[in-house]
C-alpha cells in the first residue's frame, strides 16, 4: 500500500471517527439516564480533544510536544475560578461570556415569547413607567380570577394589568426557590451559549434558530420553576443535562475557534467541532416526556 493509500485510508478512518463523536453527543443528549448521558458526553469529548487531536497531528495535554509548547494567547480570559478544571462545560461559558451585571435577575425576568404584541405593549408600559409594580404582581402559583380579560390602555391600572395578564411573565420572587435556583443556571447558560464567540462571531450555525431553540427553552424552564415543586426540580435537572450535551460541543468549537489564528492547523478540529454542534442541535433540545424525582421515581 503506498503512501497516499495510507493516507487515504487514515482520512476515511479519521472522518468516521467525527461523525462517532457526533453520534455519542446526540445519544447523550437523548438518554434518559443522567449518569450515562454524561459518561457518552464525556466520551465523545475524549474522542474529539484526545484520539482526534493526535490524528490531526496537534499536541495533547499528556503528550511531550504539548508541554514544551508556548502558551496559546486567547483574546478571552480564562474562566477565574477554574471551570475547566473542575466545573462543567456550561459553568466555564458563563465564566467566559456571561459578566456579573449580566447575571442579575430584572422584573419581570421574562415574558412569554409567544404573547401577542398588543398584550405584550401593556407589559412594557408597566415595566418601564413610574415606581414598581412588579413587586406587588402575583406569584405564578396565585389564584387570580381576572386572568385572561382584556386590559384597556387608560382605563385598567397597573396592578390589575399585571392580574388579567398572570402567567404571561415570570417575576423574581417566583425563583425564590431551590427550582427557582435550577432555572436561573438554564437561563445564564443559555445567554452563555448565545453570547460565545463561536456562535456569534463564526457563522457556523443558524443563529436565528438556535435563538428560538434557547428562548423556548429559557421559558418553559422559568415557567416549571415558578410552579415549584418535586417534579419541578426533575425537570429542570434534565433541563440542565441537555444544555450541558449543547454547551460541551460548543465549548470544544469555541476554544478552537478563539485559538485558530495562534494555531493554523486548528481548522480540522474547528471544522469536526462545527459537525458535532450541528449534530446535537439537529435533535436539540430532545421533548422531556418523563422525568426523575429525587426520589428515583419516575413521574410521567
Amino acid at each position: 500500500m503506498s503512501e497516499r493509500d495510507v493516507d487515504a485510508r487514515v482520512e476515511e478512518l479519521t472522518r468516521g471517527l467525527r461523525r462517532m463523536a457526533a453520534g455519542l453527543l446526540e445519544a447523550a443528549a437523548e438518554h434518559p439516564d443522567a449518569a450515562r448521558a454524561r459518561e457518552l458526553s464525556a466520551a465523545a469529548r475524549v474522542l474529539t480533544n484526545d484520539v482526534l487531536a493526535r490524528l490531526d497531528g496537534e499536541a495533547v495535554e499528556d503528550s511531550p510536544a504539548h508541554r514544551s509548547e508556548p502558551e496559546v494567547q486567547d483574546t478571552i480570559p480564562l474562566a477565574k475560578n477554574a471551570a475547566s478544571e473542575s466545573g462543567t462545560a456550561l459553568d466555564e461559558l458563563v465564566e467566559l461570556y456571561l459578566p456579573n451585571y449580566a447575571r442579575r435577575l430584572d422584573d419581570p425576568v421574562m415574558t412569554d415569547p409567544d404573547l401577542p404584541y398588543e398584550r405584550e405593549s401593556h407589559l412594557h408600559r408597566v415595566r418601564f413607567g413610574r415606581g414598581k409594580p412588579f413587586e406587588d404582581a402575583p406569584l405564578w402559583n396565585d389564584d387570580v380570577p381576572s386572568r385572561g380579560k382584556a386590559v384597556v390602555r387608560g382605563m385598567t391600572s397597573k396592578a390589575e394589568v399585571l392580574r388579567r395578564l398572570h402567567h404571561s411573565y415570570v417575576i423574581r420572587r417566583d425563583l425564590d426557590s431551590p427550582e427557582g435556583e435550577l432555572a436561573v443556571r438554564v437561563l445564564q447558560g443559555c445567554k452563555a451559549i448565545s453570547r460565545s464567540r463561536a456562535i456569534d462571531d463564526g457563522e457556523f450555525v443558524d443563529e436565528s434558530d438556535l435563538a428560538l431553540k434557547l428562548e423556548a427553552l429559557q421559558w418553559r424552564a422559568l415557567v416549571i420553576a415558578a410552579g415549584r415543586g418535586e417534579y419541578a426540580r426533575a425537570q429542570l435537572r434534565t433541563q440542565l443535562r441537555q444544555l450541558e450535551v449543547l454547551a460541551a460541543s460548543v465549548l470544544e468549537l469555541d476554544t478552537a475557534f478563539r485559538q485558530r489564528s495562534s494555531d493554523p492547523s486548528l481548522g480540522v478540529r474547528i471544522a469536526g467541532a462545527v459537525h458535532g454542534v450541528k449534530a446535537v442541535l439537529r435533535h436539540w433540545p430532545p421533548k422531556v416526556e418523563e422525568a426523575v424525582t429525587e426520589s428515583g421515581h419516575t413521574m410521567l
